[in-house]
């Protein structure tokens, strides 16, 4: 029989360390114009290329405004990085809760979905993101972020039937490193040209292969 239910762990990425926290709507909005500007920039003409004043200006706000909020480029670009995984995070969170009960290959599919079509919507922006994570993110947030995502995998292998012969969390991690490493590998080394399929269709082969192998009963 397939799981009754799947229980869905809480715990999100945690956010990076800025001078002023947005509470308000208008200081959210403010926030966030000033991540969409960055980004643009960043996708036109690159990190190294991108200035504060340039960033400030496209967002509409004064160059006093920026250091308000964000102190310098590496803090807005570990912001701009963390808001994006995190919403990615939260709609795997989601699409588990939506497919809870669901056989696991169901379950792993609709996730992988859910993941790799949220990058390949936006490719240039997570092509600019996972080259400027290599240069701004300090080792705590980035581990923060991996143990979100193997628990987002730990959760999509719960209660499978039959259950899984070996420990469900290096296959968790696995699942996750695989999954990171060929749609990231893919934008920085391929370009952010591409497409759904051909970032999806050979992580499935991979992925089933491996559920395959964890489900298949020992010797």
């Amino acid at each position: 029989m397939p799981s009754k239910g799947v229980r869905v762990s809480r715990q999100q990425p945690q956010p990076p360390k800025v001078r002023r926290r947005p509470l308000q709507s208008r200081a959210q909005a403010t926030s966030q114009a000033l991540q969409d500007a960055f980004v643009r920039l960043v996708i036109e003409q690159g990190y190294e290329r991108t200035t504060v004043r340039e960033v400030a200006a496209v967002a509409g706000v004064g160059l006093g405004t920026f250091y308000e909020y964000f102190g310098n480029m590496d803090t807005l670009a570990a912001m701009c990085i963390h808001r994006q995984v995190q919403a990615l995070h939260a709609q795997g969170l989601q699409t588990l809760q939506d497919s809870a009960g669901m056989p696991l290959a169901t379950r792993v599919d609709r996730l992988l979905d859910t993941l790799v079509d949220g990058i390949a919507r936006e490719a240039p922006m997570w092509a600019a993101l996972f080259m400027l994570e290599r240069k701004v993110s300090a080792p705590e947030p980035f581990r923060r972020h991996y143990q979100a995502y193997v628990q987002l995998w730990g959760t999509a292998l719960q209660d499978c039937d039959p259950p899984l012969p070996a420990p469900a969390h290096p296959l968790a991690r696995l699942l996750h490193t695989l999954t990171y490493g060929w749609v990231s590998q893919s934008l920085l080394a391929l370009g952010p040209q591409q497409t759904l399929q051909q970032l999806r269709a050979p992580l499935g082969w991979a992925i089933h292969a491996l559920l395959r192998e964890a489900q298949a009963p020992s010797a």
